[in-house]
């Protein structure tokens, strides 16, 4: 299966939850360059904030961000010490409330799952998938460039083959089924680039999603 051979896990040091975010926007092209500022409010699962909180707060309800606040470097994500981001808290980020010497590692299915469904995930996929339609025009120059944006060097023999081999599968899935390409395509609010072919840049979309989830994009070697 391709995409168990990119997701395989390992023993190396995995990169903390605010570089994995930083990293997917900035090669997606969506990472704002503002600096300082109050916190900002990415996606998170609605009506989080309002189980958790007494009925009398004032912080109850969580409005998220929109336009580019949404894609603010993670140092400003707004800290709710009793209920952090779900991202970060997913990847282990320190509660703050006490210093944090060392960060513990955990590896966890759940942590699998995020990365390749959380909305923000799918829409830095997407624009990552878009930058690479736009700027190269064969597919093993888009694979090269993927990899040179999320690791700094081209695929291997084995990685080339598993994305080529997920990538025919995922343009065969959106060519019959192009309304599934188009709810895809439509999650996250940044604008897409309509003369794309939703079909083609559906399939890039996952593969880009899978790649930035898989050892390559959030493993140090």
């Amino acid at each position: 299966d391709p995409e168990n051979r990119l997701l395989a896990r390992g023993p190396r040091y995995r990169l903390d939850a605010e570089v994995l975010r930083d990293i997917g926007l900035w090669a997606g092209g969506l990472l704002a360059p503002d600096r300082g500022g109050e916190g900002v409010k990415p996606y998170q699962p609605p009506g989080l904030w309002a189980a958790l909180m007494h009925p009398a707060s004032n912080t109850k309800k969580y409005v998220p961000d929109t336009g580019s606040r949404l894609y603010r470097r993670s140092l400003y994500v707004y800290w709710k010490r009793t209920s952090p981001h779900p991202m970060l808290t997913l990847f282990d980020a320190p509660s703050r409330e006490v210093s944090c010497v060392r960060r513990s590692r955990t590896n966890t299915p759940l942590q699998s799952l995020g990365l390749l469904n959380e909305t923000q995930r799918i829409e830095m996929g997407r624009a990552l998938a878009e930058r690479l339609l736009q700027e190269r025009k064969s597919d093993e120059a888009r694979l090269d460039l993927l990899f040179t944006l999320v690791a700094s060097r081209p695929p291997n023999g084995v990685e080339r083959a598993a994305c080529e081999e997920l990538l025919g599968r995922m343009h065969t899935r959106y060519a019959s089924a192009p309304d599934d390409a188009r709810a895809l395509l439509a999650q996250g609010e940044a604008q897409r680039d309509e003369r794309l072919e939703p079909a083609e840049h559906a399939a890039w979309t996952q593969l880009a999603v899978t790649v930035l989830a898989s050892d390559v994009a959030i493993l140090l070697y």
